[in-house]
């Protein structure tokens, strides 16, 4: 008989077949309890036993094997079949399955950690430089509003600077950087190549080419580099 498995919320539910133990021929998708706290779950034809460390802890359902992984802990192994699974730990905490293990991320926005139609969902787009992630390429602004940063082999690392004044905000659920203000080197998003900003001496302008800033030109005597309304240019100080 062919198993599935779906997350509901913090549950893992699979429905129960014949009695199997680690290292048995499995399916995609199924498992069962070893006990009150522990699991077997299929990874690539073969059970491989976890934990369920959340309150309700494993258990047989009507709908099959439940599995609460709201209390696993960063390294808890998980099937590698099961990538992206997750649940909420609490309102801002999402343990997710990663690569084989369990990590914690926080959910730093607005929005939290909330569980809809069966899915975690967090909203992870303030975070912390070096927290972990559970998801490669997502983006989110530091905490301090400086940076982006970038989900890189499990934790946020920083990807550009947003030096101009509006900082680093979240706007509609979407990041938004400002470099209307750059140094030399800074990293830019490949989709603004050919776009320019002022450098942080205020008297040059710098422009964005393969992927960083580089010099493209030096305000004449008694100009300033001033970005504003989509244009960035030199021109006489206002008095």
């Amino acid at each position: 008989m062919s198993l599935r498995c779906a997350l509901f919320g913090a549950v893992l539910f699979v429905f129960a077949g014949c009695k199997p133990s680690v290292g048995s021929s499995c399916e995609k998708g199924e498992a069962r309890c070893l006990d009150g706290q522990r699991a077997l779950v299929c990874q690539s034809d073969h059970y491989v036993e976890t934990v369920c460390r959340g309150p309700n802890g494993c258990r047989s359902e009507a709908k099959g094997t439940a599995c609460d992984v709201r209390g696993n802990r960063p390294g808890d192994r998980c099937s590698t079949d099961e990538e992206g699974a997750a649940a909420c730990a609490d309102a801002t905490t999402l343990v997710a399955c990663r690569r084989g293990a369990y990590v914690r991320a926080a959910c730093r926005g607005k929005k939290g950690c909330v569980e809809e139609n069966g899915h975690a969902l967090c909203d992870a787009t303030v975070a912390e430089r070096g927290e972990a992630c559970a998801t490669d390429d997502k983006k989110a602004c530091a905490i301090d509003g400086k940076q982006v940063l970038s989900c890189s082999d499990g934790q946020m690392q920083p990807r550009y600077a947003c030096r101009g004044p509006r900082g680093c905000a979240v706007t509609s659920g979407k990041i938004d950087c400002d470099q209307s203000i750059a140094t030399l080197r800074d990293a830019c998003d490949v989709a603004s190549e050919g776009s320019f900003a002022c450098g942080d001496d205020g008297k040059s302008l710098v422009r964005c080419t393969g992927g960083s800033f580089v010099a493209d030109e030096s305000c004449k005597r008694g100009q300033v580099c001033v970005a504003e309304s989509g244009s960035t240019r030199c021109t006489k100080p206002e008095k």
